[in-house]
């Protein structure tokens, strides 16, 4: 444990509770960030159903607690940003962070409906799909989506927390996927990563868009 606490100090590891248990991650980004500095120096930065499967996979019995999610992965991400800004990107703006190749190749717009039980949907120029749907929200403080994320037959939840830091925002995240998975189970975690330590970060930092999504969304008018 000791060394566990050395560890998390230091930002290399991060630790998620699971009911009676706590699971304990790599958090490869301080790791990521010092090779981008130091050797790649001029490198850029690159729904009711789904309530009930949520609510069987977090009551799930004793028994079940041991058995390994198809993907599981946890990040702690520091944003020099205001929570107000990330949840923004996060809810209204997700498409300026969160594209190809992680959607589908004919995808040419994606959209999130800001509300619980909000969909988020790929739109093409035939028809489109749902990638998820919102299944927990609270204003600036966290998002939950809960979908297929072209898994195959397995269900994701991703879990957004935002947390206030001295220099911005602390975001937690975390991904677990319950299924059969269709491809690597890394490549999804490494999709993860980049689209949250490096996308969504480069979008609420620099303004830099890199998602499918070309324009910001017309800000809303309240009268």
């Amino acid at each position: 444990m000791r060394h566990l606490d050395v560890l998390a100090a230091a930002g290399l590891v991060t630790s998620r509770k699971r009911g009676r248990e706590r699971w304990h991650y790599l958090n490869a980004i301080p790791l990521q960030r010092i090779h981008e500095r130091w050797v790649q120096a001029q490198a850029e930065p690159w729904a009711t159903r789904l309530l009930r499967l949520q609510a069987r996979a977090k009551t799930a019995p004793v028994r079940m607690t041991f058995e390994k999610p198809g993907v599981d992965v946890a990040l702690d991400v520091s944003l020099t940003a205001s929570r107000a800004e990330v949840f923004h990107a996060l809810t209204r703006d997700t498409g300026g962070w969160w594209g190809h190749p992680f959607l589908r190749a004919d995808t040419t717009h994606l959209s999130l409906e800001p509300r619980l039980g909000g969909l988020l949907v790929e739109h093409r120029d035939d028809g489109g799909s749902v990638v998820a749907a919102v299944t927990s929200w609270t204003d600036d403080r966290h998002l939950e989506l809960t979908g297929p994320f072209h898994l195959g037959l397995a269900v994701g939840i991703a879990v957004f927390d935002l947390i206030p830091a001295d220099d911005g925002t602390s975001l937690q995240f975390s991904f677990r996927a319950f299924g059969a998975i269709e491809g690597p189970a890394d490549q999804f975690a490494n999709g993860w990563r980049e689209l949250v330590a490096g996308r969504l970060k480069t979008l609420v930092e620099t303004g830099k868009r890199l998602g499918i999504n070309p324009d910001p969304p017309k800000k809303e008018v309240r009268r």
